[in-house]
Formats: C-alpha cells, sequence, structure tokens
C-alpha cells in the first residue's frame, strides 16, 4: 500500500509545494522552486525536493534545498535512506540541504524514532548525520486550517483530534477540502480521493467510502492513477501467482474482507480472458456488490 500513499503525496506536494515548505518553516517568506527529483547513482526518486530562497533581509542561510520523504511505516533503515538521499542531493545541487521524515501513521512506533546516521570506527565518530522527524499524529490541525494551507487538508484525518467522534471529524475534514478556495473543481476532486485514501491509514475503509462521492472520484485523475496502479500490480501477481489470486487481492485491498463464497466462485473461473475482464471490474465497481451482481450475471 506505500505506492498508493507516495502517489498521492507526491500529488499534493507537486500541487502545493509552498504549503510543505510552511508545515515544515513557520512564518516562511520567500521563493519555493520544485527541482527535480531524480538522484544520481539512484533507481529511486526523492519524495520531495524543492530550493528555498528566503527573501527576509536578517536571514543568513538564504538558499538551501528542503529535502522531505512520506512514510506510512516505520523504517529501520531510514538513518540510511536519509544519509544517501542527503549526499546525493548535494552532489547534484550543490546547496546545503534540510532533510525531513514526515511519519504518516503510529502503528509499530516506539518512544524513539531514529533521526540520526552514526558512522563509527574504532569509537571514533567518522561521521554524524541527522535530520528532522515529524509524526502526524502529534500535529495540532489549527496549524494547517489557520494558515488556510489548504494543500496540507488531505492529511488532516491523520493529525491530533483527540477524542473527536471519528465520524464527524473525517466529514469535517471531507468538508475543508470540498470549500477550501481552489476554482479548479478537478483539483478539488484529486484532493479529496487523496484525503480518503490517506483517511484510510487511520479510519476505517467502510466509514472513508460512505462518504467519498462517486461522481467526485469519476472526475479524479489521481484515483484513475491509483486504479491503474492496481490493475498493474494485479497483473503482476497475476503471473506469479494465478490471476485469480490477484482479483481477490484487488477486492480486498478497496472493500476489505471478502466472503469465502466470492473467492470460491473466483477460483473456479479458468477462462483467460474472462479472469483479464473482473481484474479490471475489481479496480472499478464502485461497490463489492456491483462486482458480485455482474460476476453472477457474466
Amino acid at each position: 500500500m506505500q505506492k498508493t500513499y507516495d502517489i498521492t503525496l507526491k500529488f499534493l506536494s507537486g500541487k502545493f509545494p509552498e504549503h510543505f515548505v510552511s508545515l515544515i518553516f513557520d512564518e516562511f517568506e520567500g521563493d519555493v522552486m520544485p527541482l527535480d527529483k531524480e538522484l544520481p547513482y539512484s533507481g529511486h526518486d526523492s519524495d520531495y525536493v524543492v530550493k528555498i530562497e528566503d527573501r527576509r533581509a536578517d536571514c543568513e542561510d538564504d538558499k538551501f534545498i528542503l529535502h522531505i520523504e512520506f512514510q506510512s511505516t516505520r523504517d529501520s533503515n531510514m538513518p540510511r535512506r536519509m544519509m544517501s538521499y542527503y549526499a546525493r542531493i548535494v552532489d547534484k545541487y550543490g546547496l546545503p540541504v534540510y532533510p525531513v521524515v514526515i511519519y504518516l501513521n503510529s502503528d509499530n512506533f516506539g518512544p524513539n524514532t531514529p533521526d540520526t546516521y552514526v558512522n563509527s570506527i574504532y569509537n571514533e565518530d567518522i561521521m554524524k548525520f541527522k535530520y528532522r522527524v515529524l509524526k502526524v499524529w502529534e500535529m495540532d490541525p489549527k496549524m494547517i486550517i489557520d494558515k488556510d494551507l489548504y494543500g496540507l487538508f488531505p492529511i488532516l484525518p491523520l493529525t491530533n483530534h483527540g477524542n473527536t467522534n471519528d465520524n464527524k471529524c473525517l466529514e469535517a475534514c471531507f468538508d475543508l477540502v470540498q470549500n477550501a478556495d481552489i476554482k479548479d473543481e478537478a483539483l478539488k476532486a484529486d484532493m479529496s480521493v487523496c484525503t480518503g485514501v490517506l483517511a484510510g491509514l487511520r479510519y476505517p475503509k467502510e466509514l472513508v467510502k460512505s462518504l467519498m462521492k462517486v461522481e467526485i472520484m469519476q472526475e479524479s485523475v489521481i484515483y484513475q492513477d491509483i486504479l491503474n496502479e492496481g490493475i498493474e500490480k494485479g497483473k503482476k501477481e497475476g503471473m506469479e501467482k494465478g490471476m485469480e489470486e490477484s482479483i481477490i487481492y484487488v477486492l480486498s485491498a478497496r472493500f476489505g474482507n471478502i466472503s469465502a463464497n466470492m473467492i470460491d466462485m473466483i477460483h473456479h473461473i479458468r477462462n483467460k480472458s474472462r479472469l483479464n475482464e473482473l481484474l479490471k471490474l475489481a479496480a472499478t465497481s464502485r461497490t463489492i456488490t456491483e462486482f458480485e451482481q455482474k460476476i453472477r450475471t457474466a
């Protein structure tokens, strides 16, 4: 599922780079220039890389690069990964780098979160590299809402809402997105889908689905990208495990637990072209009931 969140957050940070800078630096005043995220000597792109030019006269560090990586789960290799990113960004752009990891989900988190890479030989510190860690579930949602950082509204479901009722809290988050001061309705639809994707990290799938309007999803480019990603993953899984397993995988990812009867029906289909059709249906059906009706009437 990490790939789905990557698509969502790379989309948002690409559309609203200034809002992500404001999340890291209070009272920022300056220019933000997105940079090429492909780094040398690696097949992996970074999540977010922008050049910062601070316009304040008393600012000594007026030009530097902000690098952000988004993580839905804890990664024990994060210090080494961030150190590697840092070295390659400096190598490519020749500017100081401010590195940040933003964690989205509190699952599997202990009391301490690594934020330092240390290379020691014979008790001598050869290199010590540090980066900043932000945990979304510890953030006060007001810091985003009060500044009207609407590009960050989709992460609001993951922020600290105290003991607020889940249904009311999530409904308020979707309302904020829909009422954001954005004239581009297609972009607003994309943001609504992003809100639903990220909310799935914390809230029950059925609750998220009940608040997402079908007509909005159909208008969203980012939703189509996510569906295509699911289809491609399903095809890959199909080559490795069998196409029927791919269909079950996509259905489970979208709708939760699948009934034993449904699984049995899928496993009894042997026609390859029919299985290909069902894989597309698994990715595009609005509900599991709609999928079941189609598989029974075909």
